[in-house]
């Protein structure tokens, strides 16, 4: 008996493994921002388009490259909150609304701490945040209502 309830709990096991494989494979998108210049700017960004690759977000990563980043994709347009929990790189968050326009960028500090972690709430709704290195938006003439996204995504799963 002891045998069966084993395997029954090893073949659990398999199944929740295979479903957090299939949530967490990286989908990815290049980018392309038309920014106060008008000059396109590109980003190669990994998508976080469910609740749970957008929950991970870039925790525990080490670093990120030049030109990329990570975009959360949202269901609806709305004042999406973000915090830095086990994040250990520092970020600008560009929010970008359903039409392309950035709507706000956030300059975000690393936070290893569960309960002191600031939250960072943005002054307009947006339907795209994308995570890219501290800076980014200042280096590349990305701008609040000078600057928009013109790539277009879907934002169903």
């Amino acid at each position: 008996m002891e045998i069966q309830y084993f395997i029954f709990f090893i073949l659990i096991l398999v199944f929740f493994a295979l479903f957090i494989n299939s949530q967490l494979k990286k989908e990815t998108a290049m980018l392309e921002f038309i920014n106060k210049d008008g000059k396109s700017v590109f980003v190669d960004a990994e998508l976080a388009k469910n609740t749970t690759t957008r929950m991970r977000g870039l925790m525990f990563r080490k670093s990120l490259g030049e030109n990329e980043g990570m975009l959360f994709v949202f269901d609806k347009e709305s004042s999406h909150i973000f915090w830095m929990m086990n994040t250990s790189i520092p970020l600008d968050a560009i929010h970008i609304s359903s039409n392309g326009s950035v709507v706000d960028i956030i300059q975000m500090e690393p936070c290893n701490s569960l309960v002191l972690c600031k939250k960072y709430y943005p002054k307009a709704k947006a339907m795209y945040v994308l995570e890219v290195n501290l800076g980014f938006a200042k280096k590349n003439g990305i701008e609040i209502g000078n600057s928009r996204m013109k790539t277009k995504l879907q934002t169903s799963n």
